[in-house]
């Protein structure tokens, strides 16, 4: 017998085991909205979406740490949505950034926006130390610097200067930013129409991030140690000042976002279900059934196939959900009908219209 040649096919055996289906059969769907804005007449919000698309790990692929997902989509966008008409539009696409931190700078002034995504460990430390190196050189040339866009002509510019947290002065024509230099945060002052970009003032401080307001085209606010300070553009003078003197900012909560935007599809956002995890109907509905992936998922098959659906069809799927629970017992029961309640829910949003 040839033992050498039967371990072999052994091994081989063992090794399709491990790896052959080392993913779930179902995908999850995360969703994440970052720093909202809101105009003066609140009839618009602007905001960074990012969308998450992936298998989870399964088996033995989950260990030690729970596992790495196989992302099947993935997109961070900076979007603007219409209170009025309930229109959302795409500002600007980053296409899909690597895991990790970044973050993500919007400031609103009048008619402009500027806006700009960076690692949050910063351009320079992520090329230098990423496993991912030549992945974020890529993106460094393609994204690095802040932009400024006039939503009423439609003009995007880029200014190619390295920071973040940037702020767009009342009269639109200036911007400050913060960059990180070894153990210390800079200031950076961008007088736009002369394209004239300087450094004002050096802080000692062990975060990167520190708050920067506009008080008035000629002063900013910022804060160290703690204390806020004022900083005249002309004369370079500092002075203490008190926190009611910062104007109000047009920020609008995440929360406020999400509850705008709660109607918007998953097409709507980029991510058409059948162009990406193609399933038959009877699969995507066992999928409703028995809760597979997360809710975003349920309601992405619904938005996917609901609409061409019968009154009967739904109605059967909710009696198919209600059996399915009442064939667990104990804790499986208690817990798939809390689980079941958002995705039954889904289902009669658009039973009723029919």
């Amino acid at each position: 017998m040839n033992y050498p040649f039967l371990r072999k096919i052994l091994s081989l055996v063992l090794i399709s085991f491990i790896f052959t289906g080392c993913y779930e059969d179902f995908i999850v769907i995360h969703s994440h909205f970052k720093s909202g804005k809101i105009n003066q007449d609140s009839s618009q919000v602007f905001f960074f979406h990012s969308l998450e698309v992936g298998q989870p790990p399964k088996g033995i692929s989950r260990f030690p740490d729970g596992g790495t997902q196989k992302i099947i989509f993935k997109n961070a966008s900076l979007y603007s949505y219409n209170t009025e008409n309930q229109i959302l539009e795409k500002i600007f696409d980053f296409g899909n950034l690597p895991f990790g931190s970044w973050t993500y700078n919007l400031s609103l002034q009048n008619n402009s926006l500027i806006f700009g995504v960076c690692p949050l460990a910063g351009w320079d430390w992520r090329i230098k130390h990423s496993t991912k190196s030549e992945v974020f050189k890529i993106l460094y040339d393609r994204y690095m610097g802040i932009y400024k866009y006039d939503f009423e002509n439609e003009r995007l510019e880029h200014f190619v200067y390295d920071g973040h947290c940037q702020e767009l002065s009342n009269d639109e024509n200036q911007i400050i930013y913060l960059k990180r230099d070894s153990l210390d945060v800079e200031i950076w002052h961008l007088m736009i129409a002369e394209n004239k970009n300087q450094i004002i003032k050096k802080l000692e401080t062990n975060t990167a991030f520190i708050p920067i307001y506009w008080i008035n085209n000629d002063k900013i606010a910022y804060k160290a140690n703690n204390k806020l300070n004022l900083f005249d553009l002309e004369t370079g003078e500092i002075s203490l000042i008190d926190k009611e003197l910062i104007p109000k900012q047009n920020d609008i909560s995440i929360t406020e976002i999400i509850e705008l935007t709660n109607n918007i599809s998953f097409n709507d956002w980029g991510f058409k279900l059948d162009n990406y995890w193609q399933r038959s109907y009877k699969e995507y509905i066992n999928d409703i059934i028995h809760l597979n992936g997360n809710l975003n998922y349920r309601r992405a098959i619904i938005e996917e196939v609901g609409q061409n659906m019968s009154s009967k069809e739904i109605e059967e799927i909710i009696n198919k959900i209600d059996r399915y629970k009442n064939s667990l017992d104990g804790y499986k029961q208690t817990n798939y009908e809390f689980f079941s309640k958002e995705t039954v829910d889904l289902l009669n949003d658009i039973l009723e219209p029919k």
